[in-house]
């Protein structure tokens, strides 16, 4: 059940460490290939260079958080043939049968998995070119990241609660209208699933199979409610 955090946890230091490489250099070729370092320097404005420092910090914040989302989906997409095997163990563990794996059904909810990150993917990037732009005015800008955090924990608990639903034998289009009726339960997911992100190693080991698991319990409830 770790092996899922493990590989999680090493591309994540590997990606990390590439993102910290890059980012930094194409904030700052931006900034001088449009002169705006230039410019500020000739106002010799400590309010305009302040407003400057705050609106690169959140741009690169902002970022961070794209490039995360990628790296998410990326590992959602690629390791989605893992993360269906264990979703119905966790399944033949909560309903205390014997785990018998049915190729058909296993091949496609990797499928599905699949078509809704790919299409989560698509809806995020289209919603974060806005965000990065606003991110850049001052004052205002500040709190896009709040906005793409919460954005990133939706698409996360979504991904989540979609095996769960799938199981349930619950059509793509029921599971969108339903989650998005319902924001605060794939939300809540994946808010967790970050601050686990918090507590170094053991936080990025757990927090995959934690989204899982509680992804799964949320799926039960709405069972329930529908009984």
């Amino acid at each position: 059940m770790v092996v899922p955090g493990i590989l999680y946890t090493s591309f994540l230091i590997i990606g990390m460490n590439y993102f910290g490489q890059t980012s930094s250099f194409f904030i700052e070729s931006i900034i001088l290939k449009t002169g705006l370092k230039a410019f500020i320097d000739s106002l010799n404005s400590n309010w305009l260079g302040f407003f400057i420092t705050m609106g690169s910090f959140w741009l690169w914040f902002t970022l961070l958080l794209f490039y995360f989302a990628l790296f998410k989906y990326l590992f959602l997409i690629f390791f989605a043939p893992l993360f269906a095997y264990l979703h119905l163990r966790i399944v033949a563990i909560q309903q205390s049968i014997p785990f018998v794996l049915n190729k058909e059904d296993y091949f496609k909810l990797v499928m599905r998995s699949v078509v809704v990150n790919l299409n989560n993917m698509l809806w995020q990037t289209v919603y974060l070119i806005p965000i990065v732009l606003v991110c850049t005015l001052p004052v205002v800008g500040w709190f896009t990241p709040l906005f793409t955090i919460l954005m990133e924990s939706y698409f996360l608990g979504f991904a989540m609660m979609d095996f769960g639903l799938a199981t349930e034998k619950h059509n793509r289009n029921f599971a969108a209208v339903y989650l998005n009726n319902h924001k605060g339960l794939p939300t809540g997911n994946g808010i967790v699933f970050y601050l686990l992100h918090l507590i170094p190693m053991i936080g990025w080991i757990t927090a995959p199979f934690y989204a899982l698991v509680a992804a799964h319990l949320n799926t039960q409830e709405i069972k329930e409610t529908e009984s």
